[in-house]
């Protein structure tokens, strides 16, 4: 089975990393926009693979925020601090599985139901290169529009109604609370502010006397930066997703582990390393990929090989049982040809007593009306009973012969999958070893795997097995060779980058040195026309 490609990734843009929210929307849509802040404008209206972009906006906001500068540009003007949050970025991957409209639709009705009805305001753009990776990212506003088309402050003062563990004010939303329009119902419920004797701080104001001081906390104003939010929104886009695909193509935002699946998950390899595969090179976490994927396959090839013998020991019983069942079915035959025996005899002999028996002396035989058809049921009876037995003795050797046939053969797949695992295990601490080698000796080696997969996998057989880690040891051998010639140009990109340091730090030093004799060429200058200065002064 295979499923469509998930990824929902959540992340903040802020100052605090020298970001700019103009810059971003004008990145992601596609566009030419000028960052009033800063006086720069940001144009990328040749960058490929943008498909479309659109902003929504909630009930509340105003329709000059459908200009994407004019939002943009708002927003980094109400966001004074210099490690301000501007916006948060939200980056889903789009099944290739659906349509453009079916895309389009999908990332609407997620956007509509999880951010744009609580008030944000969204900013969202389709890409689509063509390299099967569609995909959109999602700008949205981090403060809400209230009721009056202004935006709301990120944090909310409240009074503090409980401590913690440490005698800090909190505020517990479980717990009652103050309420400056309830006073004579709900004054209980402050903390007062102690001072170092644990006494009630108080201060005078002017007309007012004295006023008791009581803690307050400042709270987000809304949850969107709590992580229980990035769960639920991570589950949305999953659900909305599968709306629209086939059953054996669903997707599923928990991990592997969370989902209860034995697959390890790859690493994220990123730009730099594709590129470094582009090069010819190898480079460090394809590679650990390219072995996660080949344990993956190690291990669903185990899986087959234990649901093949399962099916293979279940096959097996149910025909043992069927010829336990047949033995029973000809054993009770057996028995009831020994009854009518009895019956026979009984019968016959009732005949002689009564005198039922017809003598015929000019044939010189003996007849009986009434036992003749009895012997001849008899000696049939006797022939199938003897039929039954020894095809009883048939089946059972038979059984006896298979069971004994399929011990060895379960015994044998136990011992190929042990040996297999073994090989396995020792191939990894081998790989791990060389690795910390390589770390000790100061190199940057990190390979893990061998590249592909190989497709022969575990057999029910011996041979087939001895092939596959034959494999295996070529590949290490070919994964080798590539490491060290990847050494070998790392070692050399290492000793270029050396060289050219080495004479930038000379040219600096030269540098440095002419500027410092050209500073005492003129000093001496200065101290001779001060000389000269001096000397007429004195003349006169």
């Amino acid at each position: 089975m295979f499923m469509a490609i998930y990824h929902c990734s959540i992340k903040l843009i802020g100052r605090s990393g020298g970001r700019s929210a103009v810059a971003s929307a004008a990145y992601r849509s596609g566009e030419k926009l000028l960052n009033e802040e800063t006086g720069i404008t940001h144009d990328f209206t040749k960058k490929g693979g943008v498909v479309m972009s659109e902003i929504l906006l909630p009930a509340n906001a105003p329709d000059r925020y459908l200009d994407r500068q004019t939002l943009w540009n708002e927003v980094q003007k109400v966001e004074k601090r210099s490690d301000a949050q501007l916006a948060r970025e939200i980056e889903v991957a789009l099944p290739s599985e659906l349509t453009r409209a079916q895309q389009i639709e999908c990332i609407r009705s997620y956007i509509n139901d999880n951010f744009t009805s609580k008030g944000m305001i969204a900013d969202w753009a389709l890409h689509d290169k063509g390299d099967g990776n569609p995909h959109a990212h999602i700008m949205l506003s981090v403060r809400a529009i209230d009721e009056n088309k202004k935006w709301t402050s990120k944090q909310k003062s409240v009074f503090a109604n409980a401590r913690d563990d440490k005698g800090r004010p909190i505020y517990d939303p479980a717990l009652p609370s103050y309420n400056p329009k309830d006073k004579e119902n709900t004054a209980m419920y402050r903390i007062p502010v102690l001072d170092e004797n644990g006494n009630q701080k108080t201060r005078e104001r002017k007309g007012k006397g004295t006023e008791y001081l009581w803690e307050r906390i400042a709270i987000p104003a809304n949850d969107w930066n709590e992580h229980s939010k990035a769960e639920e929104w991570r589950k949305s886009w999953a659900e909305h997703c599968n709306q629209y695909l086939t059953p054996d193509k669903q997707i599923d935002h928990r991990s592997y582990k969370r989902q209860g699946l034995d697959i390890e998950p790859t690493i994220h390899e990123g730009v730099t390393a594709r590129q470094i595969e582009q090069r010819g090179d190898v480079s460090d976490r394809c590679e650990i990929n390219r072995s996660i994927k080949e344990r993956n396959l190690i291990r669903q090839k185990l899986r087959q090989t234990f649901s093949d013998i399962t099916a293979f020991i279940i096959r097996k019983a149910r025909e043992i049982y069927g010829r336990y069942t047949e033995l029973r079915r000809h054993t009770a035959d057996t028995q009831k040809a020994g009854r009518d025996d009895k019956d026979v005899r009984r019968t016959a002999g009732r005949d002689r007593q009564t005198g039922t028996a017809d003598f015929r002396t000019d044939a010189g035989a003996f007849t009986d009306k009434g036992t003749t058809g009895r012997i001849h049921e008899l000696k049939r009876g006797l022939g199938e009973r003897k039929q039954a037995i020894d095809r009883a003795d048939y089946i059972i050797k038979r059984t006896e012969s298979e069971i004994a046939d399929t011990d060895r053969h379960l015994e044998e797949l136990s011992k190929q999958i042990k040996d297999k695992e073994n090989d396995h295990d020792e191939r990894i601490r081998k790989l791990k070893e060389r690795r910390r080698a390589y770390q000790n000796a100061g190199g940057n080696a990190e390979r893990t795997g061998q590249q592909g997969q190989d497709d022969s996998g575990l057999r029910e057989t011996a041979s087939d097995i001895s092939a596959f880690l034959r494999s295996i040891e070529l590949k290490e051998q070919d994964s080798e060779a590539k490491r060290n010639d990847s050494l070998a140009k790392r070692s050399d990109r290492d000793d270029e980058r050396e060289r050219q340091r080495i004479q930038a730090e000379q040219i600096i030093r030269e540098e440095a040195e002419r500027a410092r004799i050209e500073a005492e060429a003129k000093e001496r200058e200065l101290a001779k026309k001060r000389s000269r200065t001096r000397s007429k002064g004195w003349e006169r």
